[in-house]
């Protein structure tokens, strides 16, 4: 058994109160299922990491790789192309939708304003896009900037 819950207020005095049927229910069961869990937790296995696992996980960390560093060909592939479509499927969005948008960010925020929010939105695009471009000529992958 456990120890009980201090009381402090009515809340508490649910929370004893849910405990101690809790507590009545594993220690002598009248339902088929508080037998089934009492049962199920009182023969927990007591399972152990296997011999040098520890030596294992220390041998890899100071390597720098993971346990499956050469499995991600497929998964790669599969991304690649997952990442294709859904470009391919925004650039049909913009191009199916874009003039309505367009229409409507121009009538809510004005025509000045949208101007000015693609233009900011293309400097910060242009601003981004070397280095984006240097990290995967170097890498041969993208990486997300980190500060």
């Amino acid at each position: 058994m456990t120890t009980r819950p201090p009381r402090h207020g009515p809340r508490e005095a649910v929370a004893e109160r849910d405990w101690l049927a809790q507590e009545q229910a594993l220690s002598s069961p009248d339902h088929r299922a508080d037998a089934l869990l009492a049962r199920a937790l009182r023969s927990l296995p007591v399972s152990q990491p296997p011999p040098g696992f520890a030596a294992d996980v220390a041998a890899r960390a100071a390597a720098g790789r993971s346990p499956s560093a050469g499995d991600g060909g497929l998964e790669r592939a599969l991304l690649n192309a997952l990442l294709a479509v859904l470009v391919l499927a925004t650039l049909a969005t913009v191009a199916y939708f874009g003039g309505d948008w367009w229409r409507l960010a121009g009538h809510a925020l004005g025509e000045g304003a949208a101007q000015w929010a693609l233009l900011g939105a293309t400097c910060l695009l242009l601003a981004w896009l070397p280095e984006a471009a240097r990290r995967l000529r170097e890498t041969g992958r993208p990486v997300p900037h980190q500060a």
